[in-house]
């Protein structure tokens, strides 16, 4: 796997940790209610397989469908020539590779709301700020990995994880 088709799972884990830790412990974050590592660990394993399940699902259909596609401009009868072939190998180690990314950034991308949520305990409200922080940080990294605009990018991730906190708080999802 190449630096290029890393960037994707690696943010993709990094921002889905994030925001769905938000979702869940965001009320009870901001009361100062959130304690426990045994909670933490359990709420970012959760998250991290989730999200990286998904990703799997959804890079190797997509690279399936890229080969059965293929298969039809090159009028071979079947796409099982190209699955069984070395292209088929590969797609499955791709997308394992991506996942396995996808699933430790998205660990470490959990981990920091409820570090900070443990770190300061009654200080919730310090905890979310940076969390909303840390999604402002991973947007310039996306606006320099896509050469998109710092600004967009930064203020758009920002607001994203402030939304997610909004609603996660709304909802009480975890009390």
């Amino acid at each position: 796997m190449n630096n290029s088709n890393i960037i994707f799972p690696l943010t993709l884990g990094l921002s889905d940790g994030i925001i769905t830790t938000l979702m869940l412990i965001s009320r009870t974050v901001i009361e100062g209610n959130f304690s426990g590592i045994d909670l933490a660990f359990r709420i970012a394993f959760g998250s991290s397989f989730v999200g990286g399940f998904s990703f799997f699902i959804a890079e190797y259909s997509k690279l399936r469908g890229e080969i059965s596609h293929s298969s039809r401009q090159l009028m071979l009868r079947s796409p099982s020539y190209l699955v069984k072939s070395r292209i088929g190998k590969d797609i499955l180690v791709e997308s394992v590779a991506g996942t396995g990314a996808s699933i430790l950034s998205g660990f470490v991308g959990a981990m920091l709301p409820l570090s900070l949520a443990i770190l300061f305990p009654t200080r919730g409200l310090i905890a979310i700020y940076l969390a909303d922080g840390a999604m402002a940080l991973l947007g310039a990294g996306i606006a320099k990995s896509v050469n998109g605009n710092y600004i967009f990018w930064i203020i758009t991730m920002f607001v994203l994880g402030i939304a997610v906190t909004v609603l996660g708080n709304f909802l009480n999802l975890v009390s």
